[in-house]
């Protein structure tokens, strides 16, 4: 204040407070309520770039917070792209170990007609001899008298029991029609026995009958009583095991289904009965769909090198400098160079071949070669996610980073949400105390700008007054 009372023409030794409160006043209300000082006295503009230059200081921390959260933003977008890079390669992954299973091998049966094949998960590449003995036959019975199709007498059903060999269940039908039976049975105890209505004689003189057979394989008796213990069906077939060798091992094997396991992830289908001629079933491999698979898993290993690359040197992207980069590279470095004791011992022996960049090269030649060669020492060192080999240790490797509890991406990601929240509200913070900061500075230049707007008043009018004076004595002296 001195400063600015020092620019007034001449000394002021009297101040009127009426109007200077007066002024206060209005000016103060007028300036808080709009926010934006703007005064009346001759040095309101001073006034005002006080304000400015106090919120411009005040808001520096609020510039530094701003350009930490668009850094944070970037690198979280950085690793939401990480993540999804990542996630492609474990999709690339578990692709190979599909390519291992039964889906990508095939069989080729010296007689269709004899057996067929049913590959699944763990079937490896071989030639299986099957000599069928016999492929069984099912127990079967017919009720041995006509039996109505429908409801022949209202009123409260007749309880019946359905014996498959020594063994006897109730039977709850709705009604005591053939159909009513039959489909009692097929609810209550389908899973051991199929029952079925059939017309034994013709369509003028029908003659419904409900037949029995068995859902497995072998002997057994198959019947329906009556509630006092009479029999209504008659067997028809006793039924029997079917009978195989396996490999001309001389050992006869019994099962109670057709569709017999003889190695894991071979399954046969007995279709006929050939004593005496065994038939081959070679398994292979399909080549085309493990070469696919490798394909696919080095493109994604490659996005993935590519995009970590793109974060270093002096253009490097928002993660340039953060240490999750030296601990994604770590991962890549183990899955590339990954190595084995074995004919197979590493990627290269499968045609994928690290470069200087640390991307993958892949030569699909290389694979059929080794496929071809030693199809047993592909399937050791590519090994299974959950018993071991290569696939065992990378998809280890992967679920370190994309585990969604406990991955170093998944968490980073978390993390970094939360710092963006906290710098946010930190901003938000800063931004309400500037803004009452400016308030209150703009209130107290309003009333300081009033004050001066007073003296000024004053002044002007004094300054009047002795004018006049001055002006009166000139006259008189004259």
């Amino acid at each position: 204040m001195g400063t600015i009372g020092s620019s007034l023409t001449s000394p002021v030794t009297t101040v009127s407070s009426s109007n200077s409160s007066s002024n206060s006043g209005s000016t103060s209300a007028a300036n808080s309520s709009s926010g934006m000082f703007t005064g009346a006295s001759a040095y309101s503009a001073d006034l005002q770039n006080v304000i400015s230059r106090a919120v411009q200081i005040a808001s520096l921390p609020i510039t530094v917070m701003q350009s930490q959260q668009t850094s944070l933003n970037a690198q979280s977008s950085e690793l939401n792209t990480m993540d999804g890079l990542f996630s492609n390669l474990q999709t690339a992954v578990q692709g190979i170990q599909t390519a291992m299973n039964g889906s990508s091998f095939q069989s080729d049966i010296s007689n269709p007609s004899v057996v067929g094949a049913t590959l699944g998960d763990g079937a490896v590449e071989g030639v299986y001899s099957i000599d069928v003995k016999d492929i069984g036959a099912y127990a079967t019975s017919m009720t041995a008298k006509s039996w109505d199709a429908t409801e022949s007498s209202p009123g409260k059903p007749d309880t019946y029991n359905l014996v498959i060999g020594n063994k006897l269940y109730a039977i709850n039908p709705a009604d005591d029609s053939a159909a009513s039976v039959a489909s009692a049975i097929n609810s209550q105890y389908g899973s051991l026995v199929n029952a079925t209505v059939v017309n034994v004689g013709s369509s003028a003189t029908p003659d419904y009958r409900v037949a029995l057979q068995s859902t497995t394989l072998g002997a057994m008796s198959l019947d329906i009583q009556t509630s006092q213990g009479a029999s209504l069906q008659k067997q028809q077939t006793a039924g029997s095991l079917a009978q195989y060798v396996v490999d001309n091992s001389g050992n006869t094997v019994t099962s109670n289904s057709r569709s017999v396991t003889i190695s894991t992830g071979v399954t046969l289908q007995l279709n006929s009965s050939d004593p005496g001629n065994p038939v081959d079933v070679t398994v292979t491999r399909s080549t085309s769909a493990l070469s696919d698979a490798l394909t696919s898993f080095a493109g994604a290993y490659n996005a993935v090198v590519k995009e970590i690359n793109g974060q270093r040197g002096q253009s490097g992207g928002a993660l340039q400098g953060q240490s999750i980069l030296t601990q994604l590279q770590r991962t890549l470095s183990g899955i590339s160079t990954y190595s084995s004791t074995g004919q197979i011992s590493g990627l290269t022996d499968l045609g994928l071949n690290l470069n200087n960049d640390g991307t993958l090269t892949y030569n699909q030649w290389t694979l059929m070669a080794a496929d071809i060669g030693n199809s047993s020492a592909v399937t050791g060192f590519l090994g299974a996610a959950d018993t071991g080999g290569f696939l065992q240790s990378v998809t280890t490797a992967l679920n370190n980073l994309e585990d969604s509890s406990t991955g170093l991406l998944k968490n980073a990601e978390t993390a970094m949400q939360s710092q963006i929240k906290d710098v946010g509200d930190q901003i938000t913070a800063k931004q309400n105390q500037v803004a009452q900061l400016q308030t209150s500075l703009t209130n107290q230049m309003a009333a300081a700008d009033a004050m001066i707007s007073g003296i000024q008043q004053q002044y002007q009018e004094i300054s009047s007054m002795f004018s006049a004076m001055d002006t009166a004595n000139q006259m008189y002296a004259k």
